[in-house]
């Protein structure tokens, strides 16, 4: 029989019975209940003991210690029972507890996690909002560093565009005082002068300067104003004018045009977005989500629109304003600024006109002098490879050269307060070493074209198509003629419009102008070169326009001198267009063709067609010289004849507003509808004799004694000085009391008061319209003294 081993340790079984403690052999797991009960039952029989011996006091004592024993074994039992139960509830809370200790602290490392994991996505977000940004900014400041205004480039392999930041003049922005709504000009001294600048920091105080529309002819500066904002902002340098901070966008509207009439439902995110997109293409960068939108509904975008008038067509800018009014107003806390030239927005912005309306005043004696300089500075400076004292005294002094005959000729510092006009200037100046500019602004054109079309290529050894330039000239005339052509009185929508012309039709015109004389070179090289050499022509998307719409009608008016009778039928049938001041396409055209013909024969046939305007306006902008003295008397007889009407049969009212229209229009101001005071120191001397003559004439017939000449003595019998200084406010009010344009210290009410007979017997009393803005109306009586009324 095999004896079965002892079971190992490990192989007992286990038991919930507690494990004895023994101590020196002796089990004393259980030693205080065996003591506590141990001690009562001794106690207690000592104490029965001495109660039977009659020891009554060792029975006390015994009998102390019984009830004491008992008191700690019942203590120690009720003890014992309690801890138990204390701990076994204890251990079962305790449990309950950490249990639920481990599941929050589960929890909490799965929240932190979370958020670990949010933290990390919201940052790269951020990394990838700053890093698109950042990136868009730069390519949004690369598009607006040089200042790419229609010119031509130096000799000496000098970069014709300079650093825009170099040479870029603050303009002055004026708004309207009859767009404001003062009737009575006193009210506002004229219209307020104001910068960008100051404009973008009130724009946060004030709503309406949320909305800003900027007006100017061409050639005043509009798109590189923008440009300059757009670099300012994308270089994150607003800061050193003041002004809040904004993302720039800068959308040319010619090129947004198409996107807005093929999507009815497009909204301004999604056009700035792929503005953004088309920046940045060829790059790996997106935009977040969202991103415009959020940029515009915060009130940091600063949308710039330019060339309102580049849309194409009317049909297509009048839908163009209501989508920008619609999406404009989604987005009340951003800025925009719209430019534009004034007859299309005038009659082409059919909406609500949701803006503070501006416009950019002449270049003054200041500006030109800073340009100039600024101008001069960079080039001689890149000249020489580096710029020192020497070097800036010697482009200070060209610049002087310069200024110097523009204010020695009248006719230069009429130009010369157009900022293209002033850059064509200099250009030639420089490239002529600083001889004399031409006597008239069509033989400053011509000067420009023969040194893009020849001298310029040739000082860089490059070699064009076609043996001269009068020869490239020639194709590009008939370019321009063709879309010239493109203007019609019965034009209901012109896609490419007469300002742009798509490449197809552009070829055809080339060729086309190519084989009429014989010339077999391909027409697209030779547009490669006149958009890459000559930069007469650029590419503007898909289609091309004229650097500048006036070298399109500066070519266009040599094309029908070319073309003879036929050109002359021509220019005879695009004078009696419908409408023609209002589409304002011809008369640029119109005033180049007068200085290749005889203007006489021109302006006679104009004033016989019944385009007294059209003949009035190319009299004043050609050499007066060349013109005889009956045409002379033909335009200032059909100009002056309704005021002489109104004149004649008393009509003071309808007389006065004449008067202001004339004034307008002799300074090529109708469009503003004020005057500067540089244009009061250049009025017409001839017509302000007219309109003098005139209103003295007629009002001593009719017993009055009106006129600037009577206005003129009034003035200076109050004290007034004819040196075009603004006068004191004691000679002012002086002034008009006495002619009774104020009554018992305050105005006379135009018109409803104006005209009455107490006030209308009062000598000096007209002409008043247009006149009681205080510097102004003193102006022309100096004005009146040099020309020696």
């Amino acid at each position: 029989m095999t004896q079965e081993p002892e079971p190992k340790d490990t192989d007992k079984p286990t038991s919930s019975i507690p494990e004895k403690q023994i101590f020196f052999g002796i089990d004393v797991t259980d030693a205080p209940k065996i003591l506590s009960w141990s001690s009562l039952g001794g106690t207690g029989g000592l104490c029965i003991n001495f109660l039977i011996q009659g020891d009554w006091t060792k029975a006390a004592i015994f009998f102390l210690l019984f009830v004491i024993t008992a008191s700690w074994g019942l203590i120690w039992a009720f003890g014992k029972s309690f801890l138990d139960t204390l701990k076994d509830g204890l251990a079962g809370t305790g449990k309950t507890r950490a249990e639920r200790l481990l599941v929050s602290m589960e929890q909490q490392e799965k929240i932190s996690a979370e958020k670990s994991i949010q933290n990390a996505a919201k940052q790269a977000e951020i990394k990838r909002l700053t890093d698109f940004e950042s990136r868009y900014l730069e390519e949004q400041k690369d598009t607006c560093h040089r200042d790419e205004a229609d010119g031509v480039r130096e000799e000496d392999h000098l970069d014709n565009y300079p650093v825009l930041q170099e040479i870029f003049v603050p303009l002055r922005l004026i708004d309207s005082p009859r767009e404001l709504g003062f009737n009575r000009y006193e009210e506002l001294e004229g219209g307020q002068i104001s910068d960008i600048w100051q404009l973008l920091r009130n724009s946060q105080d004030k709503e309406k300067l949320k909305r800003i529309s900027i007006r100017a002819r061409g050639g005043y500066g509009k798109t590189t104003l923008l440009k300059y904002l757009a670099y300012t902002y994308s270089n994150r340098a607003s800061g050193d004018y003041k002004a809040p901070k904004f993302i720039p966008f800068l959308l040319y509207l010619s090129r947004c045009v198409k996107f807005i009439n093929q999507d009815d439902s497009l909204q301004l995110p999604q056009l700035l977005t792929d503005h953004a997109h088309k920046l940045l293409e060829n790059q790996v960068f997106t935009a977040p989500d969202d991103w415009a939108k959020n940029l515009l509904l915060n009130g940091q975008a600063l949308v710039m629109l330019d060339g309102f008038d580049e849309i194409p067509s009317s049909e297509e800018r009048v839908k163009v304003s209501a989508w920008l009014n619609r999406e404009m107003q989604k987005y009340r806390k951003s800025v925009f600024i719209l430019t534009s030239r004034p007859t299309a927005y005038r009659l082409d912005y059919p909406n609500k006109k949701p803006f503070m309306n501006y416009w950019i005043n002449d270049f003054n004696d200041k500006q030109r002098q800073e340009f100039l300089e600024k101008w001069y500075i960079y080039q001689e400076g890149k000249a020489a490879k580096g710029l020192d004292r020497g070097i800036e005294k010697k482009a200070k002094t060209r610049a002087k050269s310069l200024l110097d005959q523009i204010d020695m000729r009248p006719e230069l510092k009429a130009l010369s307060g157009n900022a293209l006009m002033l850059n064509m200037m200099v250009r030639y100046h420089r490239d002529k070493k600083g001889k004399d500019l031409p006597q008239r602004k069509f033989e400053l054109y011509r000067g420009i074209l023969e040194l893009q079309l020849d001298r310029r290529p040739t000082e860089k050894g490059i070699t064009l198509s076609l043996n001269s330039a009068a020869e490239r000239q020639q194709v590009l005339q008939l370019v321009a003629l063709a879309m010239m052509q493109q203007v019609t009185s019965s034009t209901k929508k012109d896609d490419e419009g007469f300002k742009q012309i798509s490449h197809e039709h552009l070829i055809k015109s080339i060729e086309q102008a190519l084989t009429n004389k014989g010339w077999t070179i391909k027409a697209d090289e030779f547009l490669k070169q006149m958009v890459d050499v000559s930069e007469l022509l650029v590419k503007r998307d898909e289609n091309y326009e004229f650097s500048h719409l006036s070298f399109q009608s500066f070519l266009a008016a040599w094309e029908l001198y070319d073309l003879k009778a036929e050109g002359e039928k021509l220019i005879y049938a695009k004078s009696s267009l419908d409408k023609w001041k209002e589409i304002d396409a011809w008369k640029d055209t119109f005033v180049f063709y007068a200085n290749l013909v005889d203007p006489n024969q021109l302006i006679q046939k104009l004033v016989e067609l019944d385009q007294e305007d059209l003949a009035d306006f190319i009299y004043r902008q050609i050499n007066r010289a060349d013109v005889a003295e009956p045409i002379r008397k033909l335009v200032t007889n059909n100009l002056y004849q309704q005021l002489e009407e109104y004149l004649e049969n008393q009509q003071w009212y309808e007389a006065d507003q004449e008067t202001w229209k004339l004034m307008l229009k002799v300074t090529n101001r109708e469009e503003e509808g004020w005057l500067e005071l540089e244009n009061i120191k250049n009025f017409p001397y001839e017509d302000l004799l007219t309109l003098d003559r005139l209103w003295v004439e007629y009002s001593k017939k009719h017993g009055f004694e009106f006129g600037f000449s009577v206005q003129k003595q009034i003035y200076v019998e109050c004290g007034g000085i004819l040196d075009f200084s603004d006068p004191s406010s004691k000679t002012w009010n002086e002034f008009c009391d006495r002619t009774a344009w104020k009554s018992e210290g305050k105005w006379v009410d135009y018109p409803d008061q104006f005209f009455r007979v107490n006030f209308m017997n009062v000598n000096g009393h007209l002409p008043r319209e247009g006149g009681s803005i205080r510097a102004r109306q003193m102006g022309i009586f100096s004005r009146i003294k040099t020309c020696e009324v």
